[in-house]
């Protein structure tokens, strides 16, 4: 059996690529988002929305996976992305903007499963890098 660790690693990466059969498998199925976006269900549904949403948007995205902790049923990763918005985002019209930021991840697993997630990332420096300056008129 893979360690928790390891199972967010993969877990990471299938979520940056959007691939939602392997957040299905790693997550349990009453999974609660904790910080889902406003507006946005805290469920696996919405969970796997957002991965999708935001890997359709930047297909270019590099996840660097600088450090993962795990004590017990809890993981925390810090990572740093990477990408080009090549689609509209969040009403965010895309015009090759790219991103730099970083983050931390909190996770809640049982039996090998995520049951509890928690993100944190510099919301500021995301929005200043996706605004289109406006052109003098």
């Amino acid at each position: 059996m893979p360690t928790n660790a390891e199972i967010i690693t993969r877990f990471e990466h299938a979520f940056r690529a959007g691939d939602a059969t392997v957040i299905d498998e790693l997550c349990d199925p009453g999974l609660v988002d904790h910080t889902a976006p406003p507006g946005s269900p805290s469920t696996l549904a919405g969970f796997k929305d957002k991965a999708t949403t935001f890997a359709h948007a930047f297909p270019d995205l590099v996840e660097d996976l600088q450090d993962i902790v795990a004590d017990g049923d809890m993981v925390t990763t810090r990572w740093l992305i990477t990408g080009t918005l090549r689609h509209t985002l969040m009403g965010i019209r895309a015009a090759g903007q790219t991103i730099r930021v970083d983050g931390m991840n909190f996770y809640r697993l049982r039996d090998g499963r995520i049951t509890d997630t928690w993100t944190q990332f510099d919301a500021p420096a995301l929005t200043s890098q996706l605004t289109i300056p406006q052109q003098p008129e």
